[in-house]
C-alpha cells in the first residue's frame, strides 16, 4: 500500500510538472495568439474611394512592407473613411496611399481567416462610399541571367543587338537628350560606372523589411539597355544614352542574387501614379501579370496624358498591361515561343549584355529586355519630335521593322521621322 501510494504521489508530481511545463510554453506563445496570424498577400484588397480635397498619403503599418514615404498626407475625411470601412467589414488596415492622378485613395486592407473573402469583396464592391475594390494581384519581371559570367572590359563587339540595329549611325542624330523615361521595376543602381548620372529622379515604393537584402538586378539591367553611357571607356553602349531615368522601384527581388522579382497592384500603382505626376514622356513596364481595373485605369490615364508606355509582351493572348489600347507591346525576337501576331513590335530578347548592380555585366533574356530597346529608340523619336503620339511612333517603326531577328533599324526610324537625310 506505500508502495502504491508512493507512485501515485510521483505520478502527480509529474503531472503536476508537465502542466506547468505546459503554462509555460502557452504564455510564450502568447504574442502570436493576440497577434493573429493572417493568411498573407492573397488575403489582401485594393480599394479605392474618391476624395475630392485629396493632397498626398496615408501611413503605412511599419511593420508592413508599405512604408510611410516622405510628408505625403492624405486628407482627414480619407482617414475616416478608411477606418470606417475597415471596421463596418472587419478588415485590417495594412497601408494607404492617395492616387492623386484620379483624385481617390488607394488602401490595402487584409481580410483575416475567419471572414469569408468572396462576400467581403462583393459588399465592398456593392457600397456607395467605395469606388472600386479588387483582389491584389501580382506581377512578376519578364527576364533572366543568361549566365554567371561577369564582364569588366569595353564590350560593344558583343552586343550584336545594338549594332545590326544600327544604334552607332542613329546617335549621329538623337541621343534621347531631354526625354524623361520612368524604369518601373525593381530599383536601379545610380552607382553603376554605366549609369551615373542617368538617374535623375529614384523612389522606393516597394519598401522592404530592415535587414533584408536589396538586389536589385533586374531593373539595374533594363537601365543599362537604355541608357549605358558610350565612349566612356567602360563596358557597353546603350540604346538612349542622353536620357533622364526615373528608377521608380515597384518590384522586390524573389530571392538574392536572382533577377526574378515580384510586384503587385499596390507598388504599381504608386509606381504609375507617380511617374503621370513627374510628367515623364515614357515608361517601360519589363513585367507581367494578370489583368488589373486600378492599373488599367491609370495606364489609359497616362496614355490620355500623352505618355508612351512599352511593356514586354509575354506571347499570351490576355497578357497584361502588354494588351491594353494603347500600350506598345514588345516581344523577344529570338523566342520561338512568342506570337508576333500579339505584339506590336519585336525586338532582341536573347543573350542581351546589359549592367547589373555592383559595376557588373552580364547578359541577359527575356521580353524584358526586348521592351527597353524599344523604349530607347522612342526616346530618340521623341528627342527629334517631342510631340511625337504612340500610333505615330508605332508606325513609323514598323516601316524600319527588319527582317531578321533584331527588331527596328533605328537609324532608318529616324532619318524617316525626320523626313530628310538617309542611313549608310
Amino acid at each position: 500500500m506505500k508502495e502504491y501510494l508512493k507512485q501515485t504521489q510521483r505520478w502527480l508530481v509529474l503531472v503536476f510538472q508537465s502542466l506547468v511545463l505546459a503554462a509555460c510554453v502557452k504564455t510564450l506563445e502568447l504574442p502570436s495568439v493576440t497577434e493573429p496570424t493572417l493568411s498573407g498577400p492573397e488575403r489582401r484588397l485594393l480599394v479605392t474611394f474618391v476624395d475630392r480635397e485629396i493632397s498626398r498619403g496615408l501611413p503605412g503599418n511599419p511593420q508592413d512592407r508599405y512604408q510611410s514615404r516622405g510628408q505625403y498626407r492624405n486628407t482627414s475625411w480619407s482617414i475616416r473613411i478608411a477606418d470606417h470601412l475597415a471596421e463596418r467589414y472587419h478588415l485590417r488596415f495594412v497601408a494607404a496611399w492617395p492616387v492623386t492622378t484620379i483624385g481617390e485613395a488607394c488602401v490595402v486592407y487584409e481580410v483575416p481567416p475567419d471572414e469569408p473573402l468572396e462576400e467581403t469583396l462583393a459588399s465592398l464592391a456593392r457600397d456607395p462610399e467605395v469606388a472600386s475594390a479588387q483582389t491584389m494581384r501580382t506581377f512578376r519581371v519578364m527576364g533572366q541571367q543568361a549566365g554567371p559570367t561577369s564582364y569588366n572590359d569595353p564590350y560593344f563587339r558583343l552586343q550584336k543587338d545594338v549594332q545590326a540595329m544600327r544604334i552607332d549611325l542613329a546617335h549621329r542624330l538623337a541621343t534621347g537628350k531631354g526625354v524623361r523615361i520612368a524604369v518601373i521595376d525593381s530599383g536601379i543602381d545610380a552607382q553603376h560606372p554605366d549609369l551615373v548620372r542617368r538617374v535623375a529622379f529614384s523612389e522606393n515604393l516597394a519598401t522592404q523589411t530592415p535587414g533584408e537584402p536589396v538586389d536589385d538586378i533586374h531593373g539595374t539591367a533594363v537601365a543599362g539597355v537604355i541608357a549605358a553611357q558610350p565612349d566612356n571607356g567602360i563596358g557597353i553602349v546603350g540604346i538612349a544614352p542622353g536620357v533622364e531615368l526615373y528608377g521608380l522601384r515597384a518590384c522586390w527581388p524573389e530571392r538574392r542574387g536572382s533577377a526574378a522579382s515580384s510586384c503587385n497592384s499596390f507598388t504599381l500603382a504608386l509606381a504609375l501614379n507617380e511617374a503621370i505626376r513627374r510628367k515623364v514622356d515614357i515608361i517601360n513596364l519589363s513585367l507581367t501579370g494578370p489583368g488589373d481595373p486600378l492599373l488599367t485605369r491609370l495606364i489609359r490615364v497616362a496614355l490620355e496624358r500623352g505618355i508612351l508606355i512599352v511593356a514586354a509582351d509575354s506571347g499570351k493572348s490576355d497578357a497584361f498591361p502588354a494588351r491594353v489600347p494603347g500600350v506598345i507591346a514588345v516581344g523577344s525576337a529570338q523566342d520561338q515561343t512568342s506570337k508576333p501576331a500579339f505584339s506590336s513590335l519585336m525586338a532582341p530578347g536573347t543573350a542581351i549584355l546589359t549592367t547589373l548592380p555592383q559595376a557588373r555585366y552580364d547578359f541577359m533574356s527575356g521580353s524584358s529586355f526586348a521592351a527597353p530597346h524599344i523604349t530607347g529608340i522612342l526616346a530618340l523619336m521623341r528627342e527629334v519630335r517631342p510631340s511625337l503620339t504612340g500610333p505615330e511612333a508605332l508606325a513609323v517603326l514598323k516601316t524600319a521593322a527588319l527582317d531578321s531577328q533584331y527588331g527596328v533599324d533605328a537609324c532608318q526610324a529616324l532619318t524617316r521621322l525626320r523626313g530628310s537625310g538617309a542611313c549608310p
